[in-house]
């Protein structure tokens, strides 16, 4: 683990393993989560938003029983 400071502009250097870990060169567009008082999450931006969402949903609706399933219970539903 490497332990850079942050500069009086508030900048930090990326250490060099992980921005060979992560493929960063100059330029990268990064995001940048705070976690907590203590933490944040560093994420490389996707170069194509949409492909980088597909499958987001996926665990919901195996939880409810698959997407035709979970229709064909709404419209029963809706019948009533």
């Amino acid at each position: 683990m490497s332990s850079p400071s942050l500069s009086s502009k508030y900048q930090i250097v990326i250490p060099r393993d992980v921005r060979r870990a992560m493929h960063l060169t100059a330029g990268t567009r990064l995001w940048i989560q705070s976690i907590d008082a203590d933490r944040a999450i560093l994420v490389k931006e996707p170069a194509d938003h949409v492909k980088s969402m597909k499958g987001i949903g996926k665990d919901v609706w195996t939880k409810l029983g698959g997407g035709a399933s979970y229709l064909k219970n709404e419209r029963i539903v809706w019948d009533k």
